[in-house]
């Protein structure tokens, strides 16, 4: 089928970030040359932010990272303007923070429904401005506009030592695969949120009987949703531990662990290929994580039960939480133990694939299902 023929929808917001990537290498008939010069650019395309020589002489890398939220789709029934605009600062600050970067400066680009009370558009900005407070990243700038929904679309700058900073690439087998903390909470509370909406009846029903079990994770899985923040202290605590020695990688957890399990390693697989001049088909890195080292509670599992979910879903496929997927070597477990929480939960393996050992011995194949804009 050509691709005149081919909708967005069928290959979904990845596939085009593929297609931007690939025409940024090779489009050449647009009236200029954009080969010209890539020297200010690390390789840092399809990582969480990209990396600039701003001084070729400087031993440190501008930091930017952009991301548009749109209220019919990133924020849920319930949530209020204070957290959107709260929450449009943290998801740009954890990409940089994913790359180890110190914040330096917040874009806002804003457009709302010219009926918007003003009331309202106080708090929206009100929960920018904490979030800037929070994060120590002065608002800058921006542009306003109008539109018939929120639409915020941030960016973020920082700066980070070209030696130090975090890339989605680097691991070796037998390196740790690893998480910042406890996953699947915010997507229990979409799924709390969304069927609030849907039969606030059966909702009220299920709550009670999900109070019965542990009311907090109500609570949390509610704060998680509706209220996310960054990581931004384990980035720079990763950051410092990262050496030619001993090198890390990470990302921010947004579309589902599961899709960034699949991320780190094609892009892994395009690092080693654009610098070794390997096959496609000679890499065969993979991970493996375990069910019994998944810190997952009882109860959260039994309150994914009472609302017809499986827990596994939750924790590998929604995303939303906001936490690192990282890779170390075993020499630093220890020492980074002391200085940060985080769960080892796997490891790099050289099977070419990704795999789940389960608590009844089973290994099942891990799919790259995940959240994706345009599918």
């Amino acid at each position: 089928m050509k691709s005149s023929q081919i909708k967005v929808s069928e290959i979904g917001e990845k596939g085009l970030i593929e297609r931007i990537i690939e025409k940024s290498r090779t489009c050449s008939s647009c009236g200029f040359d954009i080969h010209t010069d890539f020297s200010n650019f690390a390789t840092s395309i399809g990582d969480d932010s990209a990396l600039t020589n701003v001084n070729m002489d400087d031993n440190s890398y501008l930091v930017t990272s952009t991301d548009m939220l749109i209220q019919s789709s990133h924020f849920p029934k319930g949530m209020t303007y204070f957290q959107m605009g709260y929450k449009s600062v943290v998801v740009n600050v954890s990409d940089l923070a994913s790359m180890g970067a110190e914040n330096i400066g917040f874009l806002l680009n804003i457009a709302i429904p010219k009926d918007m009370l003003l009331d309202d558009f106080d708090d929206l900005i009100c929960g920018v401005i904490r979030a800037c407070d929070n994060y120590k990243i002065p608002l800058i700038g921006g542009d306003t506009n109008e539109a018939n929904e929120i639409i915020i679309s941030g960016t973020a700058i920082g700066q980070v030592d070209k030696d130090k900073a975090l890339m989605k690439y680097g691991f070796e087998k037998g390196d740790m695969v690893c998480i910042s903390d406890e996953l699947g909470y915010a997507a229990l509370g979409f799924e709390l949120l969304s069927l609030k909406e849907k039969d606030p009846n059966l909702y009220q029903e299920k709550i009670d009987e999900i109070k019965e079990i542990d009311s907090t994770i109500i609570d949390l899985a509610l704060l998680k949703a509706l209220k996310p923040e960054a990581k931004y202290d384990e980035g720079h605590i990763l950051r410092e531990h990262n050496t030619a020695n001993n090198r890390i990688s990470a990302t921010d957890i947004t579309d589902g662990l599961a899709s960034e399990f699949y991320e780190i390693l094609n892009s892994d697989k395009k690092y080693i290929k654009l610098n070794d001049s390997i096959s496609s088909n000679s890499y065969s890195k993979g991970i493996r994580i375990y069910e019994e080292k998944l810190p997952v509670e009882d109860e959260f599992k039994e309150i994914a039960d009472i609302l017809g979910l499986n827990y596994l879903d939750l924790f590998l496929h929604v995303g939303e939480d906001f936490e690192f997927l990282f890779t170390i070597n075993k020499e630093l477990e220890d020492q980074l133990s002391r200085e940060m929480h985080y769960y080892a939960i796997g490891e790099i393996t050289d099977n070419n694939t990704v795999e789940i050992l389960l608590s009844n011995g089973q290994i099942q194949k891990i799919s790259s299902r995940g959240y994706q804009h345009l599918k």
